[in-house]
């Protein structure tokens, strides 16, 4: 039998990081306030876009002149996929475990969605369907389509199986043995 001691423990490891919040808010790709006028920009149309994210200061959106003020700490690079802010597999799954995530391919990598994407019609249809949006997902090893929808799933049930909470040892392991390949669904979806 699990002890209360336990079982506090294993929920506070699964819940999200306090930054995934704020990150999950932040807009990204908009011109810097504060570099407007970086490597000659003439107009905020062509200013320095957003599109870094410091776990450590958890604050808003940064540029790549931002990125000097943030030295040692733990950042993210946002990119756009289909339209929609998604971050690269390999540059988050030692922050976060990407498990029962769809991931998609993306420049030579995968990708995963920050947020839930807005579906029109009845939706794609899928093997499967996202627990929180109900989004068609393409393998039955998935249960979310964004890490939006993960960390609502971890608010609303008491499934220990879901967890944002990186195993090191089976980073490690499966890093040396797929050169970098991390996911318990595994990798092998395309843009849909």
């Amino acid at each position: 039998m699990v002890s209360l001691k336990e079982m506090a423990r294993s929920d506070k490891e699964r819940a999200p990081p306090a930054w995934l919040h704020t990150l999950l808010a932040t807009t990204f790709f908009d011109a810097c306030p504060e570099h407007l006028e970086s490597e000659g920009c003439a107009n905020r149309r062509t200013a320095t876009s957003c599109n870094f994210f410091c776990t450590h200061c958890a604050g808003h959106a940064l540029c790549s002149s931002c990125l000097d003020n943030h030295e040692g700490h733990e950042l993210i690079q946002i990119r756009k996929l289909s339209g929609h802010n998604a971050v690269k597999v390999d540059d988050i799954q030692h922050l976060l475990s990407v498990s029962f995530v769809q991931t998609y391919l993306y420049n030579g990598g995968y990708a995963v969605f920050l947020n839930r994407r807005p579906m029109y019609g009845l939706g794609n249809h899928g093997v499967s369907h996202c627990e929180e949006c109900e989004r068609g997902l393409l393998d039955k090893a998935y249960r979310f389509c964004s890490f939006g929808c993960k960390a609502e799933g971890i608010e609303d049930r008491l499934d220990f199986n879901v967890s944002f909470a990186v195993n090191p040892n089976k980073y490690e392991t499966e890093s040396d043995d797929n050169e970098g390949s991390f996911s318990e669904a595994g990798y092998h979806m395309s843009i849909v």
